[in-house]
């Protein structure tokens, strides 16, 4: 059967081109992109009306802070975690903080740091086991305070955190350690870089027990090398040992002068090597 003219009339009115389609779909998009936006959740706003809940959510209701400290870090925290999610949940944001603790805690550690002149005992354990990374610039603060407390224990757990830090994040060797703070902090000038004491040769050698390390020097360099560095009258000092100025020097090492009667020692142990 054919069709008739009204009938094909109005297919002609439905088959309208896209190009030739009225701007209202336009519109309709804009508005829905509008009603979006209109929708994105303020974090600080919404921190705020669940700040105890997150508190005691994230686990840190011991750590005496103020409202205002909590609201803090509660809105960095959260303002982090939630990505580019245009609404909150409480549920997904505790869940996403639990699955992210060992990224997260260091952070807030820091923020207290930053957030507070004074620590109290609670707050100061809880910085230095989580600091990580950021130990490597809270060190000469968190030192004196602990040394202040007398909390020798915390001490020697930020040095096990230097040490790990420093290699992981500044240099393959560890520093000197230092005669008086004892943290592997001391720069080739013997300043210390946490606790900002100066040292002298001599205490320095004695705290590294230098005689024992020409020793372990003339027992692991060739003869060649051992005189070379008795002629030129210094050694290179790291964590490592002492090595002689014809290798290179490393930017952590330290010259260290030989004095007369320590190179009198080291010939007589080269020839005790020798068999003189």
């Amino acid at each position: 059967m054919t069709k008739t003219r009204k009938e094909s009339s109005r297919k002609g009115l439905n088959s309208v081109p896209k190009d030739q389609e009225p701007a209202d779909d336009s519109k309709t998009r804009s508005k829905k992109i509008s009603a979006s936006k209109r929708k994105y959740v303020d974090t600080e706003s919404w921190v705020e009306k669940h700040l105890n809940e997150l508190i005691e959510a994230f686990g840190l209701q011991f750590l005496e802070l103020s409202n205002e400290e909590f609201m803090k870090i509660a809105t960095t925290i959260v303002d982090m975690i939630r990505g580019e999610s245009l609404t909150l949940d409480l549920d997904s944001i505790v869940r996403r903080f639990r699955r992210n603790t060992m990224f997260i805690y260091p952070i807030i550690a820091s923020m207290i740091l930053e957030l507070r002149d004074e620590l109290t005992d609670v707050q100061i354990e809880f910085i230095v086991n989580n600091i990580g990374e950021a130990i490597l610039t809270y060190a000469p603060r968190l030192y004196r305070d602990l040394v202040t407390r007398g909390r020798t224990d915390l001490i020697d757990r930020l040095r096990d955190y230097w040490n790990r830090y420093w290699i992981i994040k500044r240099h393959p060797v560890l520093p000197v350690s230092c005669p008086v703070c004892k943290f592997n902090a001391l720069m080739p000038d013997l300043t210390c870089i946490v606790c900002g004491a100066t040292v002298s040769e001599k205490t320095l050698k004695e705290s590294v027990n230098f005689t024992e390390l020409l020793k372990d020097f003339v027992k692991n360099h060739s003869v060649e090398e051992v005189m070379k560095a008795v002629s030129y009258g210094y050694v290179y000092l790291s964590s490592i040992g002492i090595k002689p100025p014809s290798e290179s020097r490393d930017p952590l090492d330290i010259e260290v002068i030989l004095n007369s009667n320590e190179k009198e020692f080291v010939k007589l142990l080269i020839e005790y090597r020798k068999g003189v």
